[in-house]
């Protein structure tokens, strides 16, 4: 996981990553911490983050700026917002930020944003075990296409390529939300966001064509058209 805390005033940075330092390690989770007074600085890179503590107010690129750019880096970007003013609350809302401290921060708060923050991950990103066991990759579970089963092999196919799992079948349905995923067929687990075109007895996710089984026509033709009027 990588955090990035970017805030003018040093002192401040260094309490911050201190407390997300003793969080992390709690947690057992593995984290590289970012820490800079200087805005510019990862505005001139390109770096990529998971979690991202601002100041809204600094000299030369305010904390909003920085964020945007964040977001266009990776749209599901954790952001906390941290100042000791209250003017700029509707235009970081805009932001959809996920918690906003005033300074000094509270300890307690600062923690149950963080259980927040590890909850909302857990929740959109599924971690597979490559095929040989030697690689573990993090995958956004909206990039999911479908999952695959052929004979005892699985695989995920999602917009960035293929991956060929360790796990099995059953077990990666079970990290997966049942709300937008459904198994078509005994060997597809389909994100109908991803489906573009529909009939009956059949689906296409992008160019791959797949049956619906035909038990389960009836069930998803069902599901699919209430998932058609919500959207």
């Amino acid at each position: 996981m990588r955090i990035l805390i970017c805030d003018d005033e040093q002192k401040f940075v260094d309490d911050l990553k201190f407390h997300i330092e003793r969080y992390m390690q709690t947690h057992l989770i593995n984290a590289e911490i970012t820490t800079t007074v200087s805005p510019e600085e990862i505005l001139k890179g390109d770096a990529v983050y998971d979690l991202a503590f601002l100041d809204i107010q600094m000299p030369g690129v305010d904390g909003i700026t920085l964020g945007k750019e964040l977001k266009g880096r990776n749209s599901k970007l954790i952001l906390f917002y941290v100042t000791a003013y209250s003017d700029y609350l509707d235009e970081a809302m805009d932001l959809q930020i996920f918690r906003y401290f005033y300074k000094p921060f509270d300890e307690k708060r600062l923690y149950a944003g963080l259980d927040r923050a590890m909850e909302y991950l857990n929740e959109s990103y599924v971690d597979i075990i490559v095929e040989g066991g030697r690689e573990s990759v993090r995958i956004p579970v909206d990039d999911i296409l479908f999952v695959r089963r052929e004979n005892r092999k699985t695989s995920v196919i999602t917009v960035n390529g293929e991956y060929a799992c360790k796990a099995s079948f059953d077990e990666i349905i079970s990290k997966l939300p049942n709300t937008f995923f459904y198994l078509v067929h005994k060997s597809f687990l389909v994100n109908v966001h991803h489906i573009t075109k529909y009939s009956y007895t059949e689906i296409h996710v992008g160019k791959t064509r797949i049956s619906v089984a035909t038990r389960r026509q009836a069930e998803f033709h069902k599901f699919w058209f209430d998932y058609v009027k919500r959207r």
